[in-house]
């Protein structure tokens, strides 16, 4: 028995070595169909791409080498559509099929009816499929500098798409929290306070609050082995159902290939605006843990840790499975639980409190959407005290042990260390007497340049242009 468990747990590191190293080389390869080879050692700095250059249209095509200078200025550009980049076919890799020649007969024979139902290809054939978008992005962090790095993750926050909160090096697995790139983004959200007895109006406050500092509810979800629905495509519409927040496997360029975004931990905001037909009455934190939750278990276990409530999407479960054990410690521990069954059809029931199950088979998205909704508001609204749901905080990761927080490193540090300085000159003034001490020619001179420059050229009369024009020179020359 004791020779069996060793030739067993061999096996296991074996299989997990051969993974590890598949995946290297599925990595170099990526960077090289991209020409990133260099910018691994040598990164992209944001002078790099902070300058004017040739505009570049949406529908223009570009070459797969060019994809990630591509998504970069278009994301500077604010263009939500960044990740979404036709790319010019290669005709040396392009297979042209063999045409048979046409006859003149109506005539079919019963092999070409065989043939043409046959799901079966020239094997010889080979379809190169195109770079994932979701691959891009991330080839293009990973060749960021951590300055690049903050602009790039802040615009994509004002294209409102979710942010990586958990990054494995593709080459190291080293996992880090870049921290740091959150620090320019702030979020604004609006909510209604409860009337008071016998008044009926309602007062709506506004909340701005650096995400850094923002302490909200954390709504973590996993998969646990392969599912036949998109997991990001059912949280896209628990934070906005117009717009691809997660990018999912249904979105414009999506293939089956993807090789940097498996244990990338993504999160987003939800922001009220403390209308009628808000999902939420408060802000919530979403955070998306990609691949199969079973096998990245350092990322699992932090979110299971920082999360408020955990939701976790499985085929079907079955005495024995390989999620029957990390279910079952969910549901005994006191965080509330959402279990969703893919392959089963049930309604949602609440089977002890703060334990929920719900079956997907024949429902729609917009339904499953709609109950999740409520059971998520109901758990995050339930006074009970034994249920443990504790608010998550981003400046909490550099807390985290066994991962790395980019700042810590010695450039973020005086990046921050010079900020701070900077904003401690301007504690306690107005901001008419900061722009009056710091910007001197954005105050006073500004205005009087431009009532100046305006009168030049807006005449008062052709008796008066030669005076005017002699009167504004001669205040120019003093």
């Amino acid at each position: 028995m004791c020779l069996f468990t060793y030739l067993l747990q061999q096996e296991k590191v074996s299989e997990k070595i051969n993974r590890k190293n598949q995946h290297q080389r599925e990595t170099e390869a990526l960077f090289g169909r991209l020409h990133l080879q260099d910018q691994q050692q040598q990164k992209w700095s944001s002078s790099d791409f902070l300058e004017l250059g040739s505009s570049m249209k949406q529908q223009h095509e570009v070459s797969e080498k060019d994809l990630p200078h591509a998504f970069l200025h278009r994301l500077m550009m604010l263009d939500y559509r960044a990740r979404y980049i036709p790319v010019r076919p290669d005709s040396s890799k392009v297979v042209h099929p063999k045409l048979d020649p046409v006859f003149n007969t109506t005539e079919t024979d019963d092999s070409d009816l065989e043939a043409f139902l046959s799901i079966k290809t020239d094997k010889h054939e080979k379809k190169t499929t195109h770079v994932h978008p979701m691959d891009v992005q991330m080839a293009v962090f990973h060749c960021s500098d951590n300055f690049l790095k903050q602009i790039m993750i802040t615009k994509l926050s004002q294209c409102q798409y979710a942010l990586p909160l958990l990054v494995p090096d593709p080459f190291t697995m080293e996992i880090e929290c870049p921290l740091w790139t959150f620090r320019h983004i702030t979020k604004t959200w609006k909510v209604k306070l409860k009337p008071q007895i016998n008044d009926d109006s309602q007062i709506v406050i506004t909340k701005s609050i650096p995400i850094c500092k923002a302490e909200t509810p954390l709504v973590s979800f996993f998969r646990l082995g392969s599912l036949s629905v998109s997991k990001s495509q059912l949280m896209n519409t628990l934070i906005n159902d117009r717009h691809s927040t997660f990018f999912h496997r249904h979105c414009p360029g999506s293939t089956k290939s993807r090789h940097l975004m498996d244990g990338v931990a993504e999160i987003a905001w939800y922001c009220p605006a403390g209308k009628a037909n808000d999902a939420f009455s408060d802000c919530i934190a979403f955070c998306n843990l990609h691949g199969d939750a079973l096998s990245i278990e350092k990322q699992r276990d932090i979110l299971l840790e920082k999360s408020s409530v955990n939701v976790v999407l499985v085929p079907t479960l079955q005495k024995g499975d390989k999620s029957q054990s990390l279910i079952s410690a969910l549901f005994k521990s006191q965080k509330p639980l959402i279990c969703l069954f893919v392959d089963d059809s049930f309604d949602a029931v609440e089977m002890i409190k703060g334990k929920y199950k719900m079956g997907l088979k024949d429902k729609s998205h917009s339904d499953v959407s709609e109950e999740l909704k409520r059971i998520i508001g109901e758990v995050l609204s339930s006074p009970d005290p034994s249920s443990l749901k504790p608010t998550f905080q981003l400046e909490t990761m550099d807390e985290v042990s066994g991962i790395r927080v980019d700042e810590s490193d010695p450039v973020c540090q005086r990046g921050k260390s010079a900020a701070m300085e900077i904003v401690s000159l301007l504690e306690g003034m107005e901001v008419s007497k900061i722009k009056y001490k710091f910007l001197p020619c954005q105050g006073r001179l500004w205005h009087e340049w431009c009532r100046t420059n305006k009168e030049l050229y807006h005449l008062k009369g052709d008796i008066e242009k030669e005076r005017r024009t002699t009167q504004i020179t001669s205040c120019f020359i003093l």
